[in-house]
Formats: structure tokens, sequence, C-alpha cells
């Protein structure tokens, strides 16, 4: 049998497993289905262009994993300091699995597609919580082109988003632990954003201040602070480095670099563009856009409702914001800035900026039929 016969096997016995489990659930739409849909013919259009290479397409970071799985733990086996930096969370199921004789990426874009799926449920039970319905159109909000992009390669971000979203979005602390504890085994300065920025809504819940939207920029402000001197206190303690003091906090540049990093245009802010940070030309990056229209539509949106109905989902809106603004300040010291850090995010910002959209239609509906019916 050729080897793409059998990787296209595998992928259709991949997808058919997702059909099976969604098709279980009473809460089944076809939206899901498209999604799975198109999870099956990306992963097998990008084996076919790329066949053995396609561990370099889009990001080396699939090779690393390829490296772990099929040389670093078959050889060394496993050990307790490596469960971190060797993404054990992620690795070591696959390299099990893997034993069975499926491809090792093909398993890691089938759980890619697992927490896609589970993003897109997730989202939906927790606008339905707030007694909410979602529009056809919104979909996309929730579980929109960007993270099925990131579903198709073997990578860990869309498992990131599922992560951050259960940390926002879990009603009780069970749910919360284990969003956080699942982000900081595959990225833990995430898992850190995560905690200060709910730890900064428990200030905030306090502070109570009598103009949010301006209590929210100054707290914002601070919380950028607080991680551009994290990086710091991090390389201190992974890599023995010696403390020193934050790099141009507060630049032309670096805040520049903050808005473009909000919506996604990050390769717009290039302090060196012959670097070569990114590897297509800023026109093609600027085209993709309109692909991946959700990276810049999302972040607006959410901005639209933190500052014009912040008493609506406070905790969760005041914790992404926070946190966002935190790994910020921790990326803004590194020369890494790209779209694929701030996945997590946009999964969450998504789902409370629908949230919001919906709680203020209902509310303008109400209000509308109120007066309908005073003029009768």
């Amino acid at each position: 049998m050729s080897e793409l016969a059998s990787y296209s096997i595998q992928a259709v016995f991949f997808a058919l497993i997702a059909v099976v489990v969604v098709s279980r659930s009473k809460k089944t739409d076809l939206y899901q289905f498209a999604l799975i849909s198109i999870w099956l013919v990306g992963v097998l259009t990008i084996y076919i262009r790329y066949r053995e290479g396609q561990d370099l397409f889009y990001s080396n970071d699939q090779l690393f994993h390829q490296q772990v799985i099929q040389y670093y733990l078959p050889i060394v086996g496993l050990h307790l300091s490596s469960v971190v930096s060797l993404r054990y969370l992620l690795t070591v199921p696959v390299y099990f699995i893997s034993l069975l004789g499926f491809n090792s990426l093909l398993i890691i874009k089938f759980f890619q597609l697992s927490a896609l799926l589970f993003v897109y449920q997730r989202s939906r039970l927790f606008i339905e919580a707030q007694k909410l319905n979602v529009r056809f159109w919104q979909l996309p909000l929730i579980a929109g082109p960007i993270l099925v992009f990131m579903s198709l390669l073997s990578l860990r971000d869309v498992l990131l988003a599922y992560f951050a979203l259960l940390f926002i979005t879990a009603p009780d602390y069970k749910g919360k632990i284990l969003g956080l504890c699942g982000a900081f085994l595959l990225r833990p300065h995430l898992a850190v954003a995560l905690a200060f920025g709910y730890a900064i809504c428990f200030v905030y819940s306090k502070w109570k201040p009598k103009y949010q939207s301006f209590g929210l920029a100054v707290i914002a402000l601070i919380s950028y602070m607080f991680g551009t001197a994290a990086y710091w206190v991090g390389a201190v303690i992974q890599k023995g480095a010696n403390f020193d003091a934050p790099n141009t906090v507060f630049t032309q540049f670096k805040f520049s670099q903050l808005a473009a990093n909000f919506f996604g245009l990050q390769f717009l802010a290039l302090s060196n563009p012959e670097n070569g940070l990114v590897a297509s030309s800023t026109t093609s990056l600027l085209l993709s856009r309109i692909v991946f229209f959700d990276t810049i539509l999302i972040p607006v949106l959410f901005l639209s409702a933190v500052f014009r109905h912040p008493q609506f989902l406070t905790k969760e809106k005041v914790v992404v914001l926070q946190a966002f603004m935190f790994f910020y300040g921790v990326v803004s010291q590194t020369a890494w800035n790209s779209t694929r850090q701030n996945i997590p995010f946009i999964a969450c910002m998504g789902v409370l900026a629908v949230a919001d959209i919906e709680h203020y239609r209902k509310i303008k509906a109400a209000v509308g039929t109120k007066l309908l019916a005073a003029t009768r």
C-alpha cells in the first residue's frame, strides 16, 4: 500500500471517529460536520502537497513534536524534568497511539480537531447558559478560520485555546484548575497570564471604580508592566539568566506593536523587516486577513463589548483582557511575536463577544416590545 493511501485511510478513520462521537450528542449540528469535513480535506491536501515535508509546513514545531515522538521517547524514555519542555501532555499519548501504526503527526492533528470541536461545544454551552441564542453568522466567531487552519497542523494551539476557554468559562473550580493545568503543561507563561488575569479580576471586583472603562484601562497598563517584569523572572527561574530590567517598556514601538498584536497584525510592526521573522511578504499577509478575518474582527468586537458594556460578564471580560495584557508584556521582551500566540485569547474573546451581542440584542428587543405595548 502506498504512503498516500495509508495516510488517507487513517485520516478518514479519524474523521469517522469524530463524526460518531459528535453524533452521539443531542447538541450536534451541521456546523460540526462541516468542521470535520474541512479538516479531512485540509489534512489530505497538505499531505498530498508536501508529503513527508509537511512537518516544516507553516511551523517547524511540527518537526519538534515528531522528533520527540519518534526518537526521544523511544530512546531516552520519560523523565519528570521534561514534562513541560517536551510537552508530554501531547507527545506521550501520541507516542503510545503511534505504536499501533498510525502516523504520529496525523494523530496530533486529530487531537487538534478534537480540541476544535470541544471549543465549539463549550462556547455554545456557555452562551446558552446565559439564556442566549447563537445565530448562524456568529458561528465563525467561536470556531472560525484561524482555529480551523490550526487544526490542520501538528501543533498545540487549538488545545491551548480549549484549555484557556475552559478556564474562562468553567462554572466551578474543578474546570478552571483543569484548564489552567492543561495550559501550563503546554505553554507555562499562558497559564501564568491566565492566573494573573484571575487575580487582577479579584482586585478589580473589590475596587469597583466609579468609571469602569477608565479603571479597566489603568489596570490593563499595570498588567502589561507586570508582564514585562515577569519575563525576566521566568528567565531567571528557567534558564538561570541574570535578572535585567525590562527593555523599552514605554515606547512608541512597543505600543504600536501592542495594537498590531491585539489585531493579529504583528508583521506590520517588525523593528527590522530584513530579519525575516515573517517569511511571507506584507502584501500576502494582509491579503490572508481576508480569509482569517476572525483575527481582526474578534478583537474589535471584544473591545467594543468590554468598554461599551462592562457590566455584562464583567469577570470573564476582565480576566481575558488583563491576561492578554500580561501575556503581551511577556512577549514584548522577546523577538517572537506571532498570531499563533494569540489563538487562546481569540477563542475566549470570540465567545464573550457573541454573548455580549446577543445579550444586548435581547435587551433591545424587550425594550422595544414594552414601548410598543405602551403605545397601544
